[in-house]
């Protein structure tokens, strides 16, 4: 484990203003889709064309961050991720001078790439300044910080529109961004990795193809996040099908879903940190996920068990998230953190993109109970993966973040 840095830098407000990006990198992804209806009248463009910039905003996110990973090593995660929001703070404020379809992709690719720095540069700078043993719940905090952004976003973002109008909705939420940037780069002394890039190996994609372990845990992430995409995008439409409920009854297992794994996130932090075995961690969660998951797919309990359910299985999934980020932690070798982590979330990215095809087919065919099926045996095959890890031959100790 990587000893933390010295520093004038308090580790609670650089934990607090990391996490505060995060949480303003997780709005952005939001920020537009409130304001369809607004922009559609306005612009003269469809939600076909909308749903594009959206596209837009994710391939450029998902196939950079690997890249920016690279970047981190070479100079230090403090810079990569200034730099980076204010990349992408730029952008979607600058969606409020759109005038046309184009220039709203150009800017929704311009933001994608801000948007890529955050995983490779958040997790190298809190796994520099963070001890191991408070590592989990500095982890931990990160990831609720990005919950918080996703919850935010909406309503924050109607409530600006209703306020200024759409246009400078979009850039009040680009300056929030640019107010936190400059607020880091004045207010945080030492970010910490950037010494230790200086005298680093470069990271290369032979490196990452090379090592079995990085290329489990890519696996794992891309069939964990194909089983969260069967719960957020098509538990609704799956429970509304199977008991004939009105689109917003059968959204309170999805609300019970997200709320549990809010609420477990931090308790997960305590338990990353109290423990050594966090593969055993994962495993077991995921575990009880699956088994609530199909229990309350079945489409034969009262539906309030579901909720119940629905809910249990969103509290595994904030448990387990602080450990999963020490696992991988502890799976850089001779690759800095940085990239490590910027791997990995690219396949959390392929994970969304293969997830909705198959659940979509499911619902097609009618069989709704099957999208929780599905779900479950997604989770599953990840927990066979992480565990697979085990027979791989270890490598050289961890290098520094």
């Amino acid at each position: 484990m990587t000893i933390p840095a010295a520093g004038s830098t308090p580790p609670f407000r650089l934990i607090g203003l990391v996490s505060f990006a995060h949480l303003l990198s997780h709005l952005y992804m939001l920020a537009l889709p409130p304001l369809f209806p607004s922009m559609r009248e306005e612009i003269g463009v469809s939600y076909v064309e909308l749903g594009f910039a959206i596209t837009a905003y994710a391939i450029t996110t998902g196939l950079l961050q690997t890249p920016m990973g690279f970047l981190v090593n070479r100079i230090g995660g403090g810079k990569v991720l200034i730099g980076g929001l204010m990349v992408n703070a730029l952008a979607i404020g600058g969606l409020g001078l759109a005038q046309s379809f184009w220039q709203v992709i150009a800017l929704m690719l311009l933001a994608g790439v801000g948007s890529s720095v955050f995983h490779p540069a958040d997790y190298s700078i809190l796994s520099t300044r963070v001890g191991s043993d408070r590592l989990g719940r500095a982890l931990a905090t990160h990831q609720l910080g990005g919950n918080l952004g996703f919850v935010v976003a909406p309503p924050l973002m109607v409530l600006l529109a209703a306020l200024f109008g759409w246009r400078m909705a979009f850039v009040a939420a680009g300056g929030l961004g640019l107010l936190c940037a400059a607020v880091m780069a004045v207010w945080i002394a030492d970010f910490g990795d950037a010494r230790q890039a200086a005298g680093r190996t470069a990271d290369s994609w032979g490196k990452l193809a090379r090592s079995p372990t990085l290329l489990l845990l890519f696996l794992f992430y891309t069939l964990a996040a194909a089983a969260n995409s069967g719960i957020l995008h098509f538990s609704v439409s799956s429970l509304r099908e199977m008991y004939g409920l009105p689109v917003a009854a059968a959204a309170t297992a999805l609300t019970a879903y997200q709320v549990m794994t809010m609420l477990a996130v931090l308790p997960g932090g305590w338990l990353a940190d109290r423990t050594k075995n966090h593969d055993l961690v994962l495993a077991v969660c995921l575990a009880l996920s699956a088994a609530f998951i199909i229990t309350g797919g079945m489409g034969v309990l009262p539906f309030t068990a579901v909720i119940v359910l629905l809910g249990l299985s969103g509290a595994m999934h904030g448990l387990v998230n602080a450990s999963r980020d020490v696992s991988v932690r502890h799976a850089a070798t001779d690759v800095s953190v940085g990239t490590v982590f910027g791997f990995v979330t690219t396949g959390y990215s392929l994970g969304q993109i293969i997830g909705p095809g198959i659940y979509g087919l499911l619902l097609d065919a009618g069989k709704p109970h099957l999208v929780f099926v599905a779900s479950a045996v997604f989770s599953l095959l990840a927990i066979l993966t992480m565990l697979s890890r085990r027979g791989v031959r270890p490598q050289a100790a961890a290098a520094s973040a």
